[in-house]
């Protein structure tokens, strides 16, 4: 398994982010970000590579 396949909590995400737990979840009801598993507790886990796309801007075509 990769660093890249690794799961994280919403608290990692929002950190990594540098916001709010509760933007977080506002991302995953507004489709941006799909968690790779959701726990029996209702719990998202989201793989490292999905963050990462999500965080990083588009390359603009010139």
């Amino acid at each position: 398994m990769t660093q890249e396949d690794v799961t994280i909590t919403t608290h990692d995400v929002a950190t990594i982010a540098r916001v709010d737990s509760s933007t977080v979840r506002r991302w995953v009801k507004a489709g941006l970000l799909k968690p790779s598993a959701v726990t029996p507790g209702g719990q998202y886990r989201f793989r490292r590579s999905d963050v990462k796309k999500l965080l990083t801007p588009a390359s603009s075509a010139s």
